[in-house]
């Protein structure tokens, strides 16, 4: 008789093990409140239009055959009996999900520090339902400041986006931003062009601030150039409905803003009653499995190896995936090891900035050569492949989608 394999989550790394476990060994069920796998480092150029929504989407039900997705939320797991309590979507019925084998991967949410006003007036960035939000945003303002009775204060305010939070989020959405302002809107919103503003607000003191310091002064250069403003060692008191306020007085009006600060836990992983570090994630031992609990895994953002935390990016959980599935199928009986694959960002304008495994760094056109390979590389299926490049050229020939559909 198969085990019973309970996958929570459809990120990077349930999405890695569903696709790699052996269906003819285990009796896999997928539970995730959305049926879908986002390739999420793709997410701010659909923003914008470069890149479409669909393209970054895979269909969990269609990536394996012989596995069973149910579309629901665990609101609680009993480990001792070995079942999950599950919740239907949008009130449905609810029922219990038992295993033998279980695989948490359910990632963060995004951390909003407990700033009044982020989750009423800020977006966000971890969904496509997100990044839809941000265009059609995006849009209405520019369509709102076209209009003939606008005052000039307002116009400003809602030509003005600001990304708080200088990582690879909010500094590729400014890029794609920047790149969106200076082709599509001489020739969409010509009377516009010379008054959008781009801002990225971060308490910390640099943007991309696990990369090397020659890299980061890089990119500051760059942006300083390109009118956009970096407001560093700033931290947001409160978010508004006409703008930022930040601890020091200052007021950002703006007419959007997105929040890409942080991590915070998840819910379902606050409740587990198991070994946790200082921030919360569950603490596995080196091959991936909570501690005292066997046949408990848990993987990506969620988790920390007892060896000491890993970078919290998509690489690590990818590979953390791809293991527990070769240790399922009992093709290895290694410790995890991560590698590192090297990171890289877009900066806009065919700019990006990379660094190697060994060290090595580029900026500027060929690390945005790197970049595009990498992040092709990466894809999970032959249809985004194909998609993505498809995509690029169709925005680099005819420009970005501007109208609201």
């Amino acid at each position: 008789m198969r085990k019973r394999l309970l996958i929570l989550g459809t990120g990077f790394a349930s999405y890695a093990l569903l696709r790699r476990i052996d269906t003819r060994a285990y009796d896999v069920t997928v539970v995730s409140p959305r049926n879908h796998f986002v390739f999420t480092p793709l997410l701010p150029s659909t923003t914008v239009g470069t890149i479409e929504f669909r393209t970054v989407v895979e269909s969990i039900r269609a990536a394996r055959r012989g596995v069973t997705f149910l579309s629901g939320r665990v609101a609680r797991l009993d480990l001792l009996q070995r079942r999950a309590v599950c919740e239907g979507p949008d009130g449905g019925p609810g029922w219990e999900q038992p295993f033998d084998l279980l695989a948490v991967g359910v990632g963060c949410v995004t951390n909003t520090f407990g700033t009044p006003g982020v989750a009423e007036h800020a977006h966000f960035l971890k969904e496509v339902e997100d990044a839809r939000a941000i265009r059609q945003r995006l849009i209405a303002n520019l369509e709102r400041a076209s209009l003939p009775g606008v005052a000039p204060d307002e116009r400003s305010r809602l030509l003005h986006f600001v990304a708080v939070g200088a990582g690879p989020t909010g500094v590729r959405f400014a890029a794609e931003l920047y790149d969106l302002l200076r082709k599509e809107l001489p020739v969409s919103y010509p009377h516009l062009a010379g008054e959008v503003r781009v801002s990225v607000v971060d308490a910390g003191g640099a943007a991309l601030s696990a990369y090397d310091e020659l890299l980061r002064e890089y990119v500051g250069r760059v942006f300083q150039r390109r009118g956009v403003a970096f407001h560093f060692n700033a931290r947001v008191a409160s978010v508004g409905g006409d703008g930022v306020r930040l601890a020091d007085g200052r007021c950002l009006p703006c007419g959007l803003v997105l929040w890409c600060a942080g991590f915070a836990r998840n819910p379902l992983v606050a409740g587990l009653e198991v070994p946790k570090d200082a921030a919360g994630r569950v603490v596995t031992d080196e091959h991936l499995q909570i501690h005292g609990m066997p046949g408990l895994y848990a993987m990506g953002d969620c988790a920390r190896p007892a060896s000491g935390p890993l970078p919290q990016l998509a690489q690590v959980a990818e590979q953390q995936g791809r293991y527990l599935a070769a240790r399922l199928n009992g093709r290895t009986a290694e410790p995890f090891r991560w590698r590192p694959w090297g990171v890289s960002s877009y900066i806009g304008q065919g700019a990006a900035v990379s660094e190697s495994p060994g060290g090595g760094q580029l900026s500027g056109f060929w690390a945005y050569q790197q970049w595009r390979v990498a992040t092709w590389s990466q894809l999970t299926s032959a249809r985004s492949r194909v998609l993505v490049p498809l995509d690029r050229l169709r925005a680099f020939l005819f420009g970005r989608e501007l109208s609201r559909v």
